[in-house]
């Protein structure tokens, strides 16, 4: 008797152990699953916040640029580009970057629709592709990407290389429509692409120009064969301290004199293009916003992403 009474309060106190530990473990599941939940909501809500402030980044940009535009003094402008604009308080942080595209060399201003090279900027492509140390090729395969034909050059590609890839498609023959459209071009890789993005745009005015006053130096370096480092030490010294406001001032400055009846109106004083990107961090969650808006005819987004 006394045996079957002491296995009863063994089997009791097992029995007891075994229902304490899934009371336990269920507890412990509802408590991480409540986390979980509770996690995945402020998650969210985190990202839409940094979203609404990734967007409201670019609004901001923009009105700032206009604001100082319609002003008409360039000292301000390009103060403003010089480094990223940052706000910081209680909810997050916020960086905006703008950049002006129309000191960049366009791309599809390098070739004519026809096929022809658009011999002042088809020269100042092949000068920066040196200047950059990329491949000499890409000149070739830019080219042969916007032209109307399907008829490749030395070193380019149409579509009968791109139909024999793995995933084919075709040349487009016809103008970049985004910069990241660069990829689909033979040898252009992401870092070929990255490579380019501070000296070459896709985005700028019709006839292509090139503002002196935001170009970056080794564009204003491939801008003609005679420009020598010295002589684009003295464009970026005059603009950063006095911006140049007509393109007449630009002969003014030593080792001008013969290059600045070259160039013409393939240069500018001014720009209207600009590229805006927007990063808004809330907690853990990041939002970054690229945009592209012109002021050229009428004021608009030609390119919008969000990530």
């Amino acid at each position: 008797m006394r045996r079957s009474r002491q296995s009863e309060r063994g089997f009791a106190l097992v029995l007891t152990l075994v229902v304490t530990a899934l009371l336990v473990a269920v507890a412990a599941e509802f408590i991480h699953e409540v986390y979980v939940e509770t996690s995945i909501h402020r998650n969210f809500l985190n990202l839409q916040q940094a979203s609404l402030m990734a967007q409201s980044g670019v609004t901001g940009g923009v009105e700032l640029i206009r604001n100082i535009r319609r002003a008409g003094d360039q000292a301000p402008l390009l103060q403003v580009m010089a480094k990223p604009l940052e706000l910081e308080d209680e909810k997050g942080s916020i960086s905006v970057t703008i950049e002006e595209e129309d000191g960049k060399l366009n791309l599809n201003s390098v070739t004519l629709p026809n096929g022809q090279p658009n011999d002042f900027f088809d020269q100042a492509e092949q000068r920066l592709l040196k200047i950059l140390g990329l491949p000499a090729a890409l000149h070739d395969t830019l080219a042969d990407w916007v032209d109307e034909d399907d008829d490749p050059r030395p070193d380019g590609a149409e579509s009968a290389y791109y139909q024999k890839l793995t995933s084919p498609y075709l040349a487009k023959n016809a103008p970049f429509a985004t910069f990241g459209e660069l990829t689909m071009v033979r040898g252009v890789t992401p870092a070929v692409r990255d490579a380019l993005r501070p000296f070459a745009t896709i985005y700028g005015t019709a006839g292509g120009s090139i503002d002196l006053n935001t170009a970056p130096p080794a564009v204003i370096r491939a801008l003609d064969d005679d420009m020598t480092e010295g002589t684009v030490k003295n464009i970026v010294d005059h603009r950063r301290t006095t911006p140049f406001t007509t393109r007449g001032e630009v002969a003014n400055l030593p080792g001008m004199e013969t290059i600045a009846p070259r160039l013409g109106t393939k240069i500018d004083v001014k720009g209207y293009t600009y590229r805006f990107v927007s990063t808004a961090t809330v907690g853990d969650a990041k939002r970054i916003v690229e945009a592209v808006y012109t002021f050229d005819g009428a004021p608009r987004y030609l390119y919008w992403r969000e990530y």
